[in-house]
Order: C-alpha cells, then structure tokens, then sequence
C-alpha cells in the first residue's frame, strides 16, 4: 500500500524496500477468566485472571527489483524479520504505540512475474498495546499515576548497600546493590547493567512492583536513585 508503512525492530518496510499490500487486521486480545460453578446457583462465575493470551497480526507485503536482484531481496525480507529477540512493531497510522512482537513466522515468498515477490509476515505480539512514552525511564514522582491498564515496569536502582522499594505497600528488598541493580517485573528476573544475574540479591514478590491503574505510592530507601520504566499498556 503506498504511503503506508510498519517498522519493525527500529527499521521500517520502505527502507528494506517492502511495500505493505492492506493495512492489516488488529485482533482483539481473550482476556483470561476462570469459570467457578457454585451449586444451587444458576449460571456461571467469572474471575479475572489478569493475564492476556498474545495475538497474531497477518500483515501481507510484497517486493519488486531486477530480475538478478529477486533473491536478494528474499533473503533481505528473511533476515530483517526472522530475527532473534523480543522486538517493537509500529504501524504508520499509529506512530504513538507499539506491539511487543514475540516470534514472526512468513508465509512461502510467491514469485510473481518473475520481479514481484508476495508474503505473509505472521507477528505473534503480548495481547497489550504498549505506549512509546512509556518506554523511557522516568523519575519515581513522574509514574506514580497511572491513567491505563496495569504495567509490568522495569526499575533501576543505584546506590550502595541494602535498598528497600516499596510500592502500594508492598516490599522488595534488595540486599547489595553494588553501585546498580535492575528488576524487570516483566520478565521477573534482576540483573545488573552488565547483564550479570542477580536473582538471589532480592527478596519479595514481583508481582508486587506493578503499577496499578489510578495513583501508586512509590517509596525508596534515603540514599538510593531509582528511574522507572513505566511499560505502560492498554487493551
């Protein structure tokens, strides 16, 4: 489709020279329920799990060249989107937010005219629409309120010593921060900036460190720096 475009892991089709075919169909994302059947009541109760099955986005694409190049851009098209790693996707028409694109899967790459190659890129996304401001790190008093759905966010703590993060009165408590320490309640893991883990230097549920919709108390040990990523999301 001319003029319209997608970017996936920072590049977009246009510079890979794919043209996106239709904009493509956004699916509504199953919100997880358990049924609960209490005898002697009619019908069925529903408790909210608070988790999201992913969603599958179909986006159809194509790319022409010379004849000599068709290859080329075949394996082009494999390489950009069959890449390793959790990665960002944007729809032109919606520059504000993105999918957090798990795995891609292609359909066979139809040759057409022997210059024209037509295919399928299947994005298998978390079931949240995630916003790009929300991507950033931020001072604590910045994310305290929080006008969308419930986030996973990802704190970083500098600082020497014992730290404790307190968030709606809940406690994760960090027993050597060794200049820094990063908890990522998304992925539940701690590490530092090396990439080195540090699990078993926190103890507390991570679970607890979500930002909830509407105002969050956050406190932090005196002495201690902490910049947020709030990860905010919606439906």
């Amino acid at each position: 489709m001319w003029g319209y475009d997608l970017e996936y892991a920072g590049v977009t089709a246009a510079e890979r020279h794919i043209k996106i075919m239709d904009r493509p169909n956004i699916p509504v994302p199953v919100i997880n329920r358990k049924e609960i059947n209490i005898p002697g009541r009619d019908g069925i109760l529903y408790s909210e799990e608070k988790t999201v099955d992913d969603i599958p986005i179909n986006v159809r694409m194509n790319f022409s060249g010379k004849l000599q190049e068709w290859f080329e851009h075949a394996r082009t098209v494999k390489g950009w989107l069959l890449q390793g790693g959790v990665h960002q996707l944007k729809f032109s028409d919606d520059p504000e937010y993105f999918y957090r694109v798990k795995k891609v899967e292609l359909s066979e790459i139809e040759r057409e005219f022997r210059i024209i190659g037509r295919f399928t890129a299947v994005f298998f996304c978390s079931g949240y629409h995630y916003l790009a401001i929300g991507d950033k790190g931020y001072a604590v008093d910045d994310v305290k309120y929080n006008p969308y759905y419930t986030s996973h966010p990802v704190y970083t703590i500098r600082g020497e010593g014992v730290c404790n993060l307190k968030v709606n009165g809940k406690i994760m408590t960090v027993q050597n921060i060794g200049q820094n320490v990063t908890i990522d309640t998304e992925r539940m893991i701690t590490y530092r900036t090396d990439g080195t883990l540090a699990n078993t230097s926190v103890n507390g549920d991570y679970e607890d460190l979500y930002l909830n919709p509407g105002y969050n108390e956050i406190e932090v040990t005196d002495g201690f720096d902490v910049e947020i990523i709030p990860n905010w999301r919606c439906l």
